[in-house]
């Protein structure tokens, strides 16, 4: 049987499951009984908060005008303290909640950028328009079918054609950002990747005769099927309950947590994983936010940051500087508080960049809180397109240029020096076929 190349089945491929095999979404992943190949390639963890996470007092002013302005007119009742945030070296004009004090700790030893004023280009308050937006990299109506994440590895000339599990959701539901993506595994619980029906003392043999029949597969699907059960039998060899991480970090209890646990327990069982996007929600703060170490805000802010600084470490320790960790929501809040002493839905807001090859500190540009500075007299104005920063992960750390092909339309990248890495050219091509190009390194 002629060998299906993993980029071509993505053209036009569906996705297509064992009866039975509960717990997963698995499309077609090459050669997944060769095991992976264990070179340990470059991760990207994309977290992403859903909800429209409060950047202004995730990350409050200080000191100066945008603090009179934020604790005296915009969030009298609402806003942090500057001698309750917690201080960031460096500077003084901003802070960290004070529940953050893991991210805070990233900032201080230089590990974690921020990233001032992201947003789409055009301003949406809806969730699901926003996140549609950002997860499919396209701000439009017209449907291309794939997601932002899909066509990065559809264009990219370095991840290998036989990886075992290039992407995983770690959820219960997909995202659009892996949409037209068969191989993107979509796994809330390791155990339940397994077969669910019968008895379960007929669970191994179930599974040892099904191998057999798809062993020489003579069609595409039974190809499919004989490659999942192969994932499944990777994911079933895992010891996940006695996994102990790196450097003693310790993750949160919670479904983050164990989120966050898998990705790093899957990246190093050497399975050629190399994206995780990671959804985490709650962060809707129309009432019952809190202020402080206090409320709604606050423990959603404990769990993130609890979460991200036990990733941070536990990659580390094996996989120093091979791993970059993206944290984004769909939008800001307003400036202003609420009736509720809450928030509403805004605009801008910043975005965190981990790792050890990150260049901590701000970037970008605060636009400030006066008001002839917000947006329609309203919101914390966008000065940074959010592209430009996933952009710059992308060609200096995963080494793929074909940005106009990732984001159509998009055709100015701009980096803003927030990681390391060589700047390659950027490729604007929208309808530029990457599958046929060589020489791109």
């Amino acid at each position: 049987m002629k060998k299906i190349n993993r980029r071509n089945f993505l053209k036009g491929s569906g996705l297509v499951s064992v009866a039975g095999l509960g717990g997963m979404q698995l499309g077609f992943a090459n050669q997944l009984l060769k095991g992976g190949s264990g070179n340990g390639r470059d991760l990207l963890v994309y977290v992403f908060l859903n909800g429209g996470m409060d950047g202004l007092n995730m990350v409050p002013p200080r000191s100066g005008n945008d603090y009179n302005q934020y604790s005296n007119v915009l969030r009298p009742s609402l806003h942090i303290p500057n001698n309750v945030s917690l201080p960031l070296n460096g500077q003084n004009a901003f802070g960290m909640h004070p529940s953050a004090t893991g991210l805070a700790n990233l900032f201080n030893s230089n590990k974690m950028a921020i990233v001032h004023a992201t947003g789409l280009v055009e301003a949406n308050r809806s969730h699901f328009e926003a996140t549609r937006f950002l997860e499919l990299g396209f701000q439009g109506s017209n449907s291309l079918g794939t997601g932002w994440l899909t066509r990065y590895f559809n264009s990219s000339l370095h991840t290998p054609n036989d990886a075992v599990m290039p992407s995983i959701v770690p959820s219960y539901d997909n995202t659009d950002a892996v949409l037209g993506d068969p191989t993107a595994l979509v796994l809330s619980n390791p155990g339940d990747f397994a077969l669910t029906d019968g008895h379960w003392t007929w669970g191994d043999t179930m599974q040892d005769i099904l191998q057999e029949i798809t062993e020489n597969p003579v069609s595409l699907e039974q190809l499919v099927n004989h490659q999942i059960l192969k994932a499944s039998d990777i994911i079933q060899a895992i010891d996940w309950a006695n996994y102990v991480p790196g450097n003693s970090a310790s993750y949160p209890e919670g479904f983050l947590g164990e989120q966050l646990r898998m990705v790093a327990q899957l990246y190093k069982s050497d399975v050629d994983l190399e994206v995780a996007y990671v959804p985490t929600g709650g962060w809707d703060t129309h009432v019952g936010q809190g202020t402080g170490t206090e409320g709604q805000f606050a423990d959603l802010t404990s769990e993130l940051s609890a979460g991200l600084y036990a990733l941070y470490q536990d990659l580390t320790a094996s996989h120093n500087g091979r791993f970059t960790i993206m944290v984004q929501s769909e939008f800001g809040r307003r400036a202003y508080e609420n009736s509720a002493s809450s928030t509403d839905h805004g605009y801008a807001n910043p975005m965190f960049i981990i790792g050890d090859n990150v260049n901590g500190g701000f970037h970008g540009q605060f636009p400030g809180l006066a008001p002839e500075q917000l947006f329609e007299g309203d919101d914390v104005n966008a000065t940074v397109d959010y592209r430009d920063v996933v952009s710059e992960v992308l060609i200096k750390r995963q080494r793929n240029r074909f940005l106009g092909y990732i984001f159509p339309g998009y055709d100015d990248y701009s980096p803003l020096g927030v990681v390391n890495g060589a700047d390659l050219s950027p490729v604007y091509e929208e309808n530029y076929d990457p599958l046929f190009a060589s020489g791109f390194d």
